[in-house]
Order: C-alpha cells, then sequence, then structure tokens
C-alpha cells in the first residue's frame, strides 16, 4: 500500500504541473477606455478585414497587445479585435476625466451654447492636451467656467475662426455636455445618470475644456443687439427675474462680456443688465459698469425682498467679492458694514431689441 501512495503521489503532481504549463493563457497588458462616439472592433489590421464590433464612449476594454496604430482588445463581452490606438484613453486619462465630471456637477451654468463644428474636449486647456472625447456640429453644451492657453494649431481639428497664427492667447470654456450613445448600451461610469436627448438616444455626462472660438452662445435677441452695439464680447448671460407685460412676461437679463482680442487675464471686463421698458415695449440699459477686471463664475441669488442679487470676486489680490441688487429698474451695489453709502446708477437707453 505504501509502494503504490509513493509512486501515486508523485504522479499526481506531475500530471497537476502539466495541467497547469498547458492551461489557456489570458494574456494582458492592462485596460483601456474609449474615447470615442463609436469605435470599430476588427478582425485584424491587414487590408482584408472584417468589422466584427462596435464600441461606445466610456466602455471599458482589455488591452492584450498592441501594433502600430492599433491596439488588440478583449471587451467585457469576451469578443477580441483591433481598435484604433487613437480611440482609447489610458486609466490614468479616464479617472482624470471621472474627477472632472465631478468638479463641475454642481458648478453653475454662465451660458449655453452649441459646438460649430467638430470640437475636441481636452482635460486641461490647450489644444495639446489629452483629448478625451470629440463632439459634433451643433451640440449643445452648458458653460460653467473660462481659462486662456497658448494658441497651437493641430490637425485634428481645424480651426473655423479663421484666428491669425500669430495670437499668442487664446480663450477656453469649461463645459458640461453629453456622449451620446446607441440605445441598450451600457456605460461603465455605473453612478452616474443617463438623460434622453432625444427619442431612443441615450447620453453620457462629460466634462472638459473646449477652444471658446468654436461655441456658438444661445443668445436672447435683448443681450446679441446689445452687446453688438456696445462692441463688447459676451462670456456669460443670466435671466435676473420676469416682469409683466401686455404680451406676456419679459426676462430681465444680466450679462458679463469682454472687450478686445481673447486671450485676457480677467474672465470678464464689463457688466450690462438689460430690463423691459412697458411704455415703449422695448429693452434698456438699466445698469453698465465697465474696467471691471471679475471671475467666473456669477452667482445669481435672492435678496431679502425676493429681489434678484449677483456676486461675484474680483480677480485681484484680495479676491474681493461684490454684491449688485436689481431693484424694480435700478441696480445697487450692496455694500459690507463700514464701506461708503450705496451708489445709484444712471440708467442709459439701449438700442430696441428686435
Amino acid at each position: 500500500m505504501k509502494r503504490k501512495l509513493l509512486i501515486a503521489v508523485p504522479l499526481l503532481c506531475l500530471v497537476t504541473l502539466a495541467a497547469w504549463m498547458v492551461r489557456p493563457r489570458r494574456e494582458s497588458q492592462g485596460e483601456a477606455f474609449v474615447s470615442e462616439k463609436v469605435a470599430p472592433i476588427l478582425s485584424s489590421i491587414a487590408q482584408v478585414r472584417q468589422q466584427i464590433g462596435m464600441l461606445h464612449y466610456g466602455e471599458r476594454v482589455e488591452v492584450i497587445s498592441k501594433r502600430n496604430e492599433y491596439v488588440k482588445v478583449r471587451t467585457n463581452g469576451g469578443a477580441v479585435g483591433w481598435v484604433e490606438s487613437h480611440q482609447l484613453m489610458d486609466p490614468e486619462l479616464w479617472q482624470r476625466s471621472l474627477k472632472l465630471l465631478q468638479l463641475v456637477r454642481n458648478m453653475p451654468v454662465q451660458a449655453r451654447g452649441r459646438t460649430k463644428a467638430s470640437t475636441n474636449l481636452h482635460v486641461e486647456p490647450g489644444r495639446a492636451e489629452p483629448r478625451l472625447y470629440q463632439f459634433g456640429r451643433n451640440v449643445p453644451l452648458e458653460i460653467v467656467g473660462r481659462a486662456t492657453a497658448d494658441w497651437v494649431q493641430v490637425t485634428d481639428e481645424k480651426d473655423s475662426g479663421n484666428e491669425p497664427q500669430e495670437t499668442k492667447k487664446e480663450d477656453w470654456f469649461l463645459v458640461r455636455g453629453v456622449a451620446t450613445r446607441p440605445p441598450g448600451e451600457s456605460s461603465s461610469r455605473g453612478a452616474d445618470t443617463t438623460t434622453t436627448t432625444q427619442p431612443g438616444d441615450q447620453t453620457v455626462p462629460i466634462a472638459g475644456w473646449v477652444v471658446a472660438r468654436f461655441v456658438e452662445l444661445d443668445l436672447p435677441d435683448a443681450i446679441r443687439e446689445g452687446t453688438a452695439s456696445a462692441n463688447i464680447r459676451p462670456l456669460a448671460w443670466f435671466e435676473l427675474n420676469h416682469v409683466p407685460d401686455p404680451s406676456g412676461e419679459k426676462p430681465q437679463f444680466l450679462v458679463a462680456a469682454a472687450r478686445g482680442p481673447e486671450g485676457q487675464a480677467c474672465d470678464f471686463t464689463a457688466l450690462r443688465v438689460y430690463t423691459w421698458y412697458v411704455k415703449k415695449s422695448r429693452y434698456e440699459t438699466a445698469f453698465i459698469e465697465n474696467n471691471l477686471c471679475g471671475q467666473l463664475p456669477i452667482r445669481i441669488a435672492k435678496g431679502p425682498k425676493g429681489e434678484p442679487e449677483f456676486r461675484f470676486r474680483v480677480m485681484d489680490g484680495n479676491k474681493e467679492e461684490r454684491v449688485y441688487r436689481l431693484i424694480q429698474t435700478v441696480v445697487r451695489r450692496v455694500r459690507e458694514p463700514g464701506d461708503v453709502s450705496n451708489k445709484r446708477v444712471a440708467v442709459k437707453a439701449a438700442k430696441p431689441a428686435a
């Protein structure tokens, strides 16, 4: 019996070792995440090949190998194929995108607009910074911040603004948007909720930096005409309140704007408030302040009697916060105790809105 055990035990060990050595090996070089709206999975990288599947933004894949401009991947469903490397982002960049999305999630919207053309979304201001996604044309965006960066031309994003190459700085917007996905597709973000923008379209929240010149702001007519006549560039706008009118309630607006070229240190240099004049059925400029160096975000609130209030910080050494209050058609600056008394601002008529 002992002799049989002495023979069986080593034999069993040899069989186990042989089975372990010939086991199917699951090769892996890490993971990656899809950074495009759609990324085809190819059967090979040869000239004659087939599309065997499709990946969508945010999906996680396992990286098996890399060759030239392609990456061999395994999907969560077990499919294996090749994907172009520029359609993937590494885990570190993916985590940065999640942190950025979390950062801007509760930031107040400063303006709304739409992309003028295909527009790259970056993790930081600057065209040479890593790209997170590419929006198509006419995609709605929420603007929550502004910054500047050096102007650099890149091959995959044409400058539709005809900006001369000698420009040193350009404006960038921090935006919130959505990455559209076909119905039924899930996202590895998990906890993030999706919203429906069109029947059958599911979307995934996304945030990042885009060239400000590639976004057309959705400006109301009163703001568009008022800022055009004042020769200033609107950067942020808000509805302060609504007032009665025989034709229906009319919104009253606050606008933050800049004068001159892009790339200035100040987020905005001018403020305008447009109020509705019932007798003449038109908007007028109720408040003008120039020569500011204001910092976004501007926050809208209510005063002690429910009147509209707006506040922001000045970009100086003290980061002073300024608070203004709209009382009927008069804007007053709310000063801290110990400051000089409030100063009334004169009303200046503006060009009537269309």
